[in-house]
Parts: structure tokens; C-alpha cells; sequence
């Protein structure tokens, strides 16, 4: 009984230290939107995000919670466009797909439509994070990016 506890205390002790011993996995740069496509169904680009993992361990990036605004408007969502492995010490380009909510295109144009015809300004951004996992423990990336489409 004795050696059940000294071992349950080592387990816990070990599974609360290792946490510590990680570093928080960065974002270098996010590039502009690219590869971007218009129809009438919406829109859909990529955004290209540059992470570096300073820790030992690769984490294997598994999905992305992202939401796509346009000023006010809930436009879209952002997804991994593939799972990827975050090598250890590394930098790694990891793609994220946006891609429009149905209607959202419209409601975009009809809120915008002065400053399209003016040439103003339109602000993007993509809110959110993505998860990814080593040895059974889970890391959030904050994504914050924000771009102005000037017309």
C-alpha cells in the first residue's frame, strides 16, 4: 500500500512539473491573405502563419478555432488546411483556409458599399487560436491578425 502511494505521488508530481518545463510556442509573422478567390458563393484565401517552437518536443498541430470579421460582421471561419507537425527548435509556415459563411459576402457589400464606391478602407481580421498536442499534452497558439483591404 505504502509503494502505491509514493508512486501515485510521483505521477502526480511528474504530470504537474512537466507542464512547466514547456515554452510557449510563438507566432513569428503572419503573411497577408493569399490565393484569393471571389464568387458567388463568397470568398476563400489563405493565410500563412509562421510559427517557431522553441521547445524539445514537436507538437502536432490538430485544428484551428478561428473567426474571420469584416469590420462588425461575423464573415467566416479559418481552418488548418492539413495537419502539420511543429518540428522541435524550429520555424514552420503553417496554412490556414478562410473561408466565408453563406450570406456573409452580401452582407459585407451592403455595409461596405460607400466606401467600396469612395475607395475607403475595409478592416479584416482573423481572432482565434489553434491547438496542437505532444505526449498527450495540448498547446493553444493565439492567432490576432488584422489587414485594412483598401479599395
Amino acid at each position: 500500500m505504502h509503494k502505491k502511494a509514493i508512486f501515485a505521488f510521483l505521477i502526480v508530481s511528474l504530470a504537474m512539473a512537466l507542464p512547466g518545463c514547456f515554452h510557449k510556442i510563438e507566432v513569428v509573422e503572419i503573411e497577408k491573405f493569399s490565393n484569393l478567390e471571389l464568387s458567388f458563393n463568397g470568398m476563400k484565401s489563405d493565410l500563412v502563419v509562421r510559427v517557431y517552437n522553441p521547445n524539445y518536443l514537436s507538437f502536432k498541430l490538430k485544428s484551428a478555432d478561428i473567426l474571420l470579421s469584416v469590420g462588425e460582421i461575423k464573415a467566416g471561419d479559418v481552418e488548418l488546411a492539413e495537419q502539420i507537425t511543429l518540428a522541435s527548435n524550429d520555424t514552420t509556415d503553417v496554412v490556414l483556409r478562410v473561408a466565408t459563411r453563406k450570406g456573409a459576402l452580401g452582407r459585407i457589400l451592403k455595409q461596405n458599399f460607400r466606401d467600396m464606391i469612395h475607395g475607403g478602407e475595409i478592416p479584416f481580421s482573423a481572432e482565434g487560436e489553434i491547438t496542437g498536442q505532444s505526449l498527450g499534452l495540448k498547446k493553444k497558439i493565439s492567432i490576432n491578425y488584422s489587414e485594412t483591404l483598401e479599395l
